[in-house]
């Protein structure tokens, strides 16, 4: 048997393989940061356009269940209305309305705070609006788009200012 042929790595080899593994996992991790934070993002404005649609569809089917003593409410449509915190969808009732809420996560802003939306029976009431949506841990912009018609559409911004999205 040759004495001069080794059957093991040298340390030189372990260290360049090692520093590949390093190098490969810590860009990975950084990737997954990014990933996450955009998943963040696409889900509030998943849950931003269900609580839309979903208002459309209450309103469009004169829905009286989240009113008090539903049996003998009147409903003429819905109102989307978001704060800072939450989402609510509000009946626009003859008697006292129940609120449907959903949390905002904290680290999504809408770059308007306050705002609301109202449908009717017929369908979405006011013209075609554009709201940016910001991730605030790394200032990525989405909006949500609203024609005249009530059609949600989502995409990107350039800009996080209301200026510099504006709608297509």
């Amino acid at each position: 048997m040759d004495k001069n042929k080794r059957l093991s790595f040298t340390l030189i080899e372990l260290l360049v393989v090692s520093m590949i593994i390093l190098l490969l996992s810590g860009a990975s991790i950084a990737m997954f940061g990014t990933y996450k934070t955009d998943r963040v993002l696409a889900s509030q404005i998943s849950h931003f356009t269900q609580s839309i649609q979903l208002a459309k569809s209450k309103a469009i089917a004169s829905d009286a269940s989240q009113c008090s003593n539903s049996s003998t409410a009147y409903v003429n449509g819905y109102t989307v209305q978001v704060d800072p915190s939450s989402i609510k969808i509000v009946p626009n009732c003859n008697t006292v309305p129940s609120p449907i809420i959903k949390i905002i996560d904290p680290q999504i802003v809408f770059v308007t705070p306050t705002f609301s939306l109202s449908f009717n029976v017929h369908n979405y009431d006011g013209k075609t609006i554009c709201i940016p949506i910001k991730n605030a841990t790394n200032t990525v912009c989405k909006f949500v788009k609203i024609d005249e018609s009530g059609l949600v559409t989502q995409g990107n911004c350039s800009s996080c200012s209301p200026i510099a999205c504006p709608c297509p």
